[in-house]
């Protein structure tokens, strides 16, 4: 595989998923500004509440953590190195959002996802030699 294609699926499509998610499925996103509705484009409230909130919140910041460690991941060369990079900055996000630094909740949760995705991250593609993706 490409770098080219290796660079779009595992840096650009999870960023770009995270988005769309963000756009159309929250009811406020951040740049509401730049759609032209205010309320979800997609209606998921028929799914049980632990499910729209895995999906409306955690998954976003999951896909962007994913795709955070794997470009960093590809430039240094050290899984590990590049999950405590993100890990400390979503902590660090976290942190500003719960001292209202930055506009956010601070939610313990979205830290506890993030961590997961790190360690799936470092026990399939960080770890095996034959998955390396840089």
């Amino acid at each position: 595989m490409s770098k080219k294609v290796k660079i779009t699926v595992f840096v650009v499509f999870p960023l770009l998923f995270g988005v769309l998610i963000y756009a159309l499925l929250r009811d406020q996103p951040p740049f509401r500004h730049l759609i032209p509705w205010s309320t979800p484009a997609i209606d998921i409230s028929s799914l049980p509440r632990f499910i729209r909130v895995f999906i409306v919140y955690r998954l976003p910041d999951m896909l962007w953590a994913f795709s955070f460690i794997t470009a960093l991941d590809m430039r240094l060369n050290n899984s590990i190195l590049s999950s405590l990079i993100v890990l400390s900055m979503f902590i660090t996000y976290e942190y500003m959002q719960y001292e209202s630094i930055v506009r956010g909740t601070g939610d313990v949760g979205d830290i506890f996802f993030v961590l997961n995705t790190i360690i799936i991250y470092i026990l399939t593609l960080g770890r095996k030699k034959n998955a390396k993706i840089s």
